[in-house]
């Protein structure tokens, strides 16, 4: 179903106001629920601290004992890239992060294997958070903080908050939603919170609230959009009440069978239950018929 275009809710003729303003009345923007919404990892230099499962097996590899072993493992976490970001779903490409955030306060020489990795693959004027500029070397040092040099570019404080489940979209791209595992981390390419759950993830991808979304976004290019927080937080999403809770739960229970599908097959096809959590969720915000069909273009 095509969303509305680009700013119909705002440009467009009285039925598109009213429709939206029905919406925003029936829904509660999630800044007011409590959602706390962060940004992924920034690394500063993606090529040293993103690496495939077989230069993290060397790490580990390299190491002198378990104990130092246990440390190393403890901290490279499987990572989520912006392309790897799916609606409902998402495709590890078993890359991980060298989660070294400055929030750990870590002391490189208790990670010696990690350390030289770094090293042999790296010159540390490249990795250091300077913002100098070496243009006969072919490279630039980090943007300047104050940081060192075996750590990510952000403090990444809210680390503990990538060991939940989380609703993760990307900055820019697609409109969609991803539910993503416990223990995986994200790149800065996305946002997440933790605040949502099943409910929500039905509806920020159902085709209504897709549309609301474009509709205040900025558009990029064909069906690409630039995701700003401040926009995810006016989505209006109805409470949960005795009243509702019968579609809840059915939207609830079609996003566990689409999460089913695609959990042995990221490319499942969904497109039928979707359909059927678009109708629910035109029967939450009390749609008429004819708001239905503003919605799909009709």
């Amino acid at each position: 179903m095509p969303p509305l275009a680009k700013d119909a809710w705002f440009i467009g003729g009285d039925a598109e106001h009213c429709l939206k303003e029905k919406i925003e009345r029936i829904g509660k923007p999630l800044r007011e629920w409590d959602v706390n919404i962060y940004y992924g990892i920034k690394t500063g230099l993606n090529e040293a601290f993103i690496i495939d499962t077989a230069t993290r097996q060397r790490i580990l590899d390299a190491c002198k004992d378990a104990a130092e072993r246990q440390r190393t493992e403890a901290i490279i976490k499987p990572i989520l890239r912006g392309r790897d970001i799916k609606r409902y779903t998402y495709e590890w490409k078993g890359l991980w992060i060298i989660g070294t955030f400055p929030a750990l306060r870590l002391d490189i020489d208790d990670f010696p294997a990690l350390k030289k990795y770094f090293l042999d693959n790296f010159d540390i004027r490249q990795l250091e958070q300077s913002g100098k500029k070496y243009p006969n070397l072919g490279f630039d040092a980090r943007k300047k903080t104050n940081n060192k040099w075996f750590e990510t570019q952000d403090q990444i404080a809210y680390y503990p908050e990538f060991e939940k489940e989380k609703v993760v979209w990307p900055s820019v791209g697609e409109t969609l939603y991803c539910l993503v595992s416990a223990g995986f981390f994200v790149l800065d390419t996305n946002y997440f919170t933790t605040s949502l759950g099943i409910y929500h993830i039905g509806l920020l991808n159902s085709c209504l609230i897709r549309s609301y979304i474009n509709s205040v976004d900025t558009k990029l290019g064909e069906s690409v959009y630039r995701h700003y927080k401040y926009n995810f937080e006016r989505i209006p999403i109805p409470p949960i009440t005795p009243q509702n809770q019968p579609l809840v739960a059915q939207i609830e229970a079609l996003v566990d069978q689409i999460l089913a599908r695609k959990r042995g097959n990221p490319h499942a096809d969904t497109r039928d239950l979707e359909r059927d959590i678009d109708q629910l969720v035109y029967r939450l915000y009390d749609l008429t018929p004819d708001e239905i069909r503003l919605v799909e273009g009709g």
